[in-house]
């Protein structure tokens, strides 16, 4: 293999890119491509890279000068789609680029989010020719999708497309914000949405190379997973209108589950949560609560698939006679840019409000929650707001169980933090308003309300952020109480590590709430 590189350092040819988040080669091989981002992560830049660009690694001095020279000015870098934001650009996996049928133009499918405020599908085809700064001219874009609904772009999304057809499969929420669908639409007439899964459930789907069938996994918080395989029955000359018919069967749900509520919060939005009852009610009884949280952008706790294995603590922690609260608040997401956005710049100052919300919401409603007994428990984002609970809301949460929690925003990865709260130059009021290591003081002073639990090999989330938090504590004569796993990563993973960690949050919660 031969080695090659730029001409020019990356940073001279596009001086304003801070990330590339992706990259890969066109379906012929005529073109690199990569997704390139500024630091703000609110602009984003589709480039093609053409092989000639690329020169010898490691060339002497008159080899690299005449491979210069042999690029001349007809070669250089193609940016034939931009995205700008002013909330942030969200990551996705959405790249589909056509087989060129002319030299100066390609035709590509991608998602973007900015211009709706919802992830959407949309064709595109470009010009290939040298603009400001490499960027080509759009001669078509064509709406594939639309609505306060998303396509699913991230997390290892995919799109499929059946060029013969003309068709694109992807996966969205447009029945449903609790529920994953696969669904099917024609990209050279886009006027109709078909809906391919059961409604109900939510599915994550992979479609057949042939595009004859498609495998489900699905499952709704009341069954337990299922996989199915369906073959796509119909004409081929209405391939949109084909019928998903079941073929085979590679697992089977068997099956106190859930339920979801909603409601609306000041802010206007309607907010989802889940409510595990506590179990053997007593009329008139009331029940300590543990609100779980994570709370944070790019995830969604509240939907209507199975929870059983994932969230077996909160099933056990009902069968001991806890209310178990679970809210996808403002910065969660499936919800569009908007409600994931409402955190920007001041993250840990709204999602609070919105789990104190639907706990009083689930009170007044249910009755038997008892609000002198609430806890607040979460791991990693959830842990920052379980901390934040405690200091804003300590009339609220009588004890707060904060899991590898980031206390200091400054210290945490810098492409994850300044997409949400810029840089600290231009938000230093923002850092120190959520950075909670920095706020000790309105932490409680009786004992037993706080626990903390880290593992000291995290990689994510660093030590660093407990250890930088237990120093304040101490400096501020604050009590606390502190559970370390040696040999524990960002996830506990030794099954004896996870057993003490079951058994540790059992017992504060019995002696303290």
């Amino acid at each position: 293999l031969d080695e090659k590189e730029l001409p020019v350092p990356f940073t001279s040819m596009f001086p304003n890119v801070e990330y590339v988040t992706r990259a890969g080669w066109t379906k012929d091989g005529r073109y690199a491509w990569a997704v390139m981002m500024n630091r703000r992560q609110q602009h984003l830049q589709l480039v093609l890279l053409p092989p000639a660009l690329f020169i010898p690694a490691h060339a002497d001095k008159s080899r690299r000068q005449e491979a210069l020279e042999s690029i001349g000015d007809s070669v250089h870098p193609f940016i034939i789609y931009q995205e700008t934001s002013d909330i942030w650009i969200n990551v996705h996996d959405i790249f589909y680029p056509f087989l060129q049928t002319s030299d100066d133009e390609i035709t590509f499918i991608t998602v973007n989010e900015s211009k709706t405020g919802f992830c959407h599908l949309y064709k595109i085809t470009s010009v290939l020719q040298r603009g400001n700064d490499f960027v080509c001219p759009v001669k078509e874009e064509v709406t594939l999708t639309s609505g306060d609904w998303e396509v699913l772009a991230n997390h290892g999304a995919k799109i499929w497309v059946d060029e013969a057809a003309k068709l694109v499969y992807f996966q969205g929420t447009k029945d449903s914000p609790l529920e994953h669908h696969l669904y099917v639409v024609s990209y050279e007439s886009p006027d109709e949405i078909v809906r391919l899964t059961k409604r109900g459930f939510s599915h994550s789907c992979s479609v057949s190379q042939t595009f004859d069938m498609f495998i489900s996994h699905y499952s709704s918080l009341n069954s337990s997973p299922c996989v199915h395989i369906y073959k796509l029955v119909g004409s081929d000359s209405d391939p949109l209108h084909k019928e998903p018919e079941f073929w085979a069967s590679m697992l089977e749900s068997s099956t106190n589950s859930p339920e979801i509520f909603s409601f609306t919060g000041k802010s206007g939005f309607k907010l989802y949560g889940m409510l595990y009852k506590p179990h053997n009610l007593v009329p008139g009884r009331k029940h300590p609560t543990v609100v779980f949280v994570y709370g944070g952008p790019q995830v969604q706790l509240v939907n209507n698939s199975y929870k059983g294995v994932k969230y077996l603590r909160l099933t056990t922690l009902a069968s001991l006679g806890y209310a178990v609260l679970v809210i996808d608040g403002r910065g969660s997401c499936q919800r569009g840019l908007k409600f994931e956005g409402a955190v920007k710049d001041k993250m840990g100052q709204v999602e609070i409000e919105d789990q104190v919300e639907g706990l009083h919401y689930v009170a007044d409603k249910y009755k038997f929650v008892d609000l002198s007994r609430v806890a607040i428990h979460g791991w990693s984002y959830g842990g920052f707001l379980s901390l934040m609970g405690l200091i804003h809301r300590p009339d609220v949460f009588k004890v707060a169980i904060a899991g590898a929690p980031v206390t200091l925003w400054m210290a945490y990865d810098t492409g994850y933090t300044e997409r949400y709260l810029d840089t600290p130059d231009k938000n230093q009021k923002g850092y120190d308003d959520c950075s909670v290591a920095l706020h000790v003081d309105k932490l409680p002073n009786e004992p037993n309300r706080l626990l903390i639990l880290h593992g000291f090999l995290d990689e994510n989330v660093h030590f660093f952020h407990t250890n930088f938090l237990v120093s304040q504590l101490i400096r501020a004569g604050k009590p606390y109480s502190l559970q370390i796993y040696p040999n524990e990563r960002h996830s506990i993973r030794c099954p004896e590590s996870g057993e003490h960690y079951e058994i540790t949050l059992l017992h504060f919660l019995q002696e303290n709430l």
